[in-house]
């Protein structure tokens, strides 16, 4: 391995496997009691299960399959929304129902986002418990502590994080590894776990727990989401390196580890099977570095939230809002401030209200659960779509992708028992976002009705009048894509009587790529003497510095840059007078979402001193 290939690995065990490989810390503690028994053949059959889910989920499904397939080297559940186009699909479109998986699914990250950081340090803080019981109502109080200064980090960038954390999560695993081994050399039967015989006779024996079991199980992968948002980060060699030489291995091995020392001293207990493989003296040391371990754990689906926040936004699914780029060198390196801030405080509210990991566990399977099965899905359309584009045989992928896709609905239809028990948390936090979502669409959709509805044809006369009572002025006048003429013109010219001699319509276009190359993303076209339209092209994933972008253009337009005046309509649409019908509540939340809103001046880095903000209010 190349030098700088494994700094970058080792930087992704710090941000991408940190929630994956904690999660030995709990997941097989709560598949045991799930199981309500401590027989040999319990044992063997929840290590059988954790085995093949992930063999199967994570290593064939996300590493091996899913994370070959990226938009301009991004991942993520938008990011197969945006090969598939769903961002353009209307509710006549035939990709409409995609369309409703995709929300689904990143609706549902983001409810996992706010528990996955509450369950992950919870389970760590609980190892208190072990050192002294004096420690005990420390647990909550020491969580809270630690998820505000995680949160608080997240301003000085992933990959400060990464480089940070990394050798930490080497440690880890190496803990891990060794914990484990030392216990499978002691007890080597456990091994025979492999097979996957004794997952089928457990789940013979036992078909009444084996909903309840798997929801545990289920545990031990939930990390795989989040391990594909983050491809952008790091790049497939590293994530793939990674998980194979040194997360898998270890985390095999101390599952393994677990059941052999469960195996040997079942008189001990199902309260905190990871600890019992430590001796006294290492206890405390070894929860300060779970811990910090936790802390790394959650970094992994928070940094997924960011590159899927940012996507969103892009491709209109969210409001605009402040995108900070935290490094000149790596664009996928953002923080979002409100998004960190919303988040943060949910999972602090969520651990007051919880307490405990084992409560919080019920809430949490469901949310990853369902981000996953909207995965599959959008994957399986992908290669339909793809497939059939270029004449391949759709059987053999298919029948390898059903049997996964089964996997994903056993999962989900576990911890679906969970809803009363915690189980609606996630729900209803991923319904909000989805409400959020389908809101700001609609109003856009409706906005965007009214201003077609009032658009006016340009006349030559305007410029004309401009050129013989006024200086020579340039103005550049924002529309929305496919919108033909600027209504902040008309405003202007109703308003003040005032004209500009040139006059340049410019719209800027999100494609589906992450990023567009500077050369081709600007297109000029000429209508007469004074007036031109200017059309740019912009990757969902880039900033956006219209200045910059439309400089050349302006210079071939024979215009100076400098000293053009920009002109941005400003939207103020206003609450629907009835809210007798869903569209409008739907209009309704829109508008509040539109005065939160980063405004255009903002979004487009426009310079203050040279732009002028027109709207006029519009009933929705």
């Amino acid at each position: 391995m190349k030098p700088d290939r494994a700094l970058i690995t080792v930087a992704a065990l710090g941000v991408v496997f940190g929630d994956i490989g904690t999660s030995p810390l709990y997941a097989f503690r709560v598949s045991m009691g799930a199981a309500q028994e401590t027989s040999s053949l319990a044992v063997m059959g929840v290590l059988s299960l954790i085995f093949w889910s992930l063999i199967i989920v994570v290593t064939l499904k996300y590493v091996l399959l899913i994370l070959r397939v990226n938009n301009g080297g991004e991942g993520g559940i938008l990011a197969l929304a945006a090969l598939l186009d769903l961002h353009r699909a209307t509710a006549k479109n035939r990709s409409a129902l995609l369309l409703i998986v995709a929300i689904a699914g990143g609706a549902l990250l983001f409810g996992d986002a706010i528990i996955t950081p509450a369950i992950s340090v919870l389970s760590a803080t609980e190892g208190l418990h072990d050192i002294s019981p004096a420690f005990q109502d420390l647990t909550v109080p020491l969580a809270c502590l630690i998820l505000g200064g995680l949160f608080f980090s997240q301003r000085f960038g992933i990959m400060r994080i990464g480089v940070l954390f990394g050798p930490v999560m080497l440690v880890w695993f190496g803990v891990l590894a060794i914990s484990g081994l030392i216990a499978v050399v002691a007890h080597p039967s456990v091994l025979e776990a492999i097979s996957p015989h004794y997952a089928i006779a457990f789940t013979l024996a036992h078909p009444g727990v084996m909903l309840a079991v798997l929801g545990g199980v289920f545990l031990t992968v939930t990390g795989g989401e989040a391990l594909y948002a983050d491809l952008g980060q790091f790049g497939r060699p590293a994530i793939t390196q990674a998980w194979l030489l040194i997360a898998l291995p270890a985390l095999l091995l101390n599952y393994l580890g677990q059941g052999a020392q469960f195996l040997a001293d079942p008189g001990g207990g199902i309260e905190n099977t990871f600890y019992a493989l430590f001796s006294q003296e290492l206890l405390l040391p070894v929860v300060l570095l779970a811990t910090l371990a936790t802390v790394i754990a959650s970094q992994a689906v928070i940094t997924g939230l960011f590159s899927l926040g940012r996507q969103a936004i892009q491709l209109g699914f969210l409001p605009p809002m402040t995108v900070h780029h935290m490094t000149g060198e790596n664009e996928h390196d953002v923080y979002i401030p409100v998004v960190n801030a919303i988040v943060g405080i949910g999972s602090v509210a969520i651990v007051l209200a919880f307490r405990t990991s084992d409560q919080l566990a019920d809430a949490y399977g469901i949310a990853v659960a369902g981000a996953m099965i909207t995965t599959t899905i959008l994957y399986i359309a992908y290669q339909v779509k793809s497939r059939r584009a270029s004449g391949k045989s759709l059987a053999g992928m298919l029948f390898l992708l059903t049997p996964i896709l089964l996997v994903d609905v056993a999962f989900l239809s576990a911890s679906s028992g969970k809803l009363v028990s915690g189980g609606l948390v996630p729900l209803l936090l991923a319904s909000a976002v989805c409400v959020i979502v389908i809101a700001w669409r609609k109003g856009r959709e409706r906005m965007l009705e009214l201003q077609k509805m009032g658009e006016f044809q340009y006349s030559p006369d305007q410029t004309k009048r401009a050129e013989q009572n006024q200086a020579p002025r340039a103005g550049v006048f924002l529309v929305r894509p496919g919108q033909m003429w600027p209504l902040a013109l008309q405003e202007l010219s109703e308003l003040t009587g005032s004209d500009f001699n040139r006059i340049i319509v410019l719209s800027v276009w999100t494609t589906s790529r992450p990023r567009v190359d500077a050369t081709s993303s600007v297109t000029i076209t000429r209508l007469d003497d004074a007036v031109a339209r200017i059309d740019v092209r912009v990757g969902y994933m880039q900033q956006i510095n219209v200045p910059a972008l439309i400089g050349p253009a302006l210079d071939e337009l024979g215009l100076e840059s400098r000293k053009v005046t920009y002109v941005a309509n400003l939207e103020r649409p206003m609450t629907p007078r009835s809210l007798r019908s869903l569209d409008a509540v739907f209009h309704s939340i829109f508008v509040v979402l539109a005065r939160l809103a980063l405004r255009s001046t903002d979004r487009f880095q426009l310079p203050p001193s040279r732009t002028l903000e027109i709207g006029m209010p519009r009933q929705l």
